[in-house]
């Protein structure tokens, strides 16, 4: 099976030709050539995290830009999307997939997306993006197992054969005009059976759009959201403002991701932060008593609080450190994205309360690389 790690050697090579370096060690950057990939990386960054002035598919015209997306953005979305496949199907919200489902990577660049499903699922992907630079990249490292096609999804979706699997779409639809993307989503020539992978940067902006785009396709009726959703109900986060749903995932970087991040100050190989949404065309409801954990506060002097979220809404839930028990032990092992049942807990005043009789149970399988409604 092919991992992240066996991708890395392609990954510089084709970064270091395009910042004109010569040959260097296989899975890092050499000395020489880290200040020099730092300052593509970073220039990179700011345009994309800060104004968003990077947004865009002409921004990898430019060999540096595209350079550092190699080198810095394609290992981090190539994690994520996985991170992301892999939450929807730990909480058993998306059908069988066939044995080699056909993937559609759209705004897919150098289809970070597209070979992180391949990997990790086989079949086949067709990568569609608008950049003439950033395809071939595609190609060259997939070794053209992923067919590319260039089009400009700001006119809506190109004529395609067939239906797909997999659509994903990785930090891209948010580059797109506002009215035009639930309807590039309703147009989407997806199986019955198939799933959609939304991947967008965890700012408050982009983080708050893509829920917003949840709830009107889930309004259609036509949609359901797979995850990280327990809930077909409007998004209790858009209700505060400041509130948006984020995902975390821990991750092991490749070296030279490692390096990057020390020399940006960047903490990138720690934990991805992003906003993620999977939809599909219908959902089994959740267990009864169910929930995710989409907040860890900081803590607090005698008990412990988190916030979790399902059909019920985004509520916090707390266990004075008196009433620790066997029963609720899991309580102390849980993080943002876990799945956790709560049984017998008391509503209070400021949410739920865990009892020495409660039962909370971790259900194993539960994603980490899930969402929390917390800014940031």
């Amino acid at each position: 099976m092919t991992t992240l790690i066996d991708r890395v050697p392609a990954l510089l090579g084709r970064a270091r030709a395009l910042l004109d370096l010569p040959p260097g060690p296989p899975d890092r950057l050499a000395p020489g050539e880290l200040r020099r990939a730092a300052r593509a990386a970073s220039a990179l960054h700011e345009g994309l995290v800060g104004r968003r002035e990077l947004a865009r598919s002409r921004t990898y015209d430019e060999p540096a830009h595209l350079a550092a997306y190699l080198l810095w953005w394609w290992p981090q979305t190539y994690a994520k999307v996985q991170a992301v496949l892999g939450l929807a199907r730990s909480a058993g919200t998306i059908p069988a997939l066939p044995a080699r489902p056909r993937t559609l990577d759209l705004g897919a660049g150098p289809a970070p997306a597209a070979l992180a499903l391949l990997d990790a699922l086989g079949g086949s992907a067709l990568a569609v993006d608008s950049s003439a630079a950033a395809l071939p990249e595609a190609r060259a490292l997939s070794q053209g197992v992923v067919a590319t096609r260039q089009a400009d999804l700001g006119g809506g979706l190109p004529r395609l054969d067939g239906e797909f699997d997999l659509v994903v779409v990785a930090n891209a639809l948010s580059e797109l005009p506002v009215r035009s993307r639930a309807a590039l989503v309703e147009a989407l020539p997806l199986a019955q059976n198939g799933a959609v992978l939304l991947v967008e940067p965890a700012l408050r902006e982009t983080g708050r759009a893509l829920l917003e785009l949840r709830d009107e396709l889930l309004r259609t009726g036509r949609w359901s959201a797979a995850a990280p959703c327990l809930t077909q109900r409007p998004c209790p986060a858009l209700e505060h403002p400041r509130d948006w749903c984020t995902a975390l995932h821990a991750w092991d970087a490749p070296p030279h991701v490692a390096q990057l991040a020390a020399q940006l100050g960047l903490r990138a190989d720690e934990a991805l932060a992003y906003a993620p949404l999977v939809l599909t065309r219908s959902v089994s409801p959740p267990p009864r008593d169910v929930w995710r954990v989409v907040g860890v506060p900081r803590p607090e002097k005698g008990k412990k609080r988190l916030f979790v979220c399902s059909d019920e809404g985004r509520v916090p839930v707390a266990r004075l450190d008196r009433d620790a028990a066997p029963a609720n032990a899991d309580f102390d092992r849980l993080e943002r994205g876990d799945l956790v049942l709560l049984g017998g807990v008391a509503t209070k005043g400021d949410g739920l309360r865990v009892g020495r009789d409660s039962e909370v149970r971790r259900i194993e399988g539960g994603d980490r690389a899930a969402p929390g409604a917390e800014p940031g």
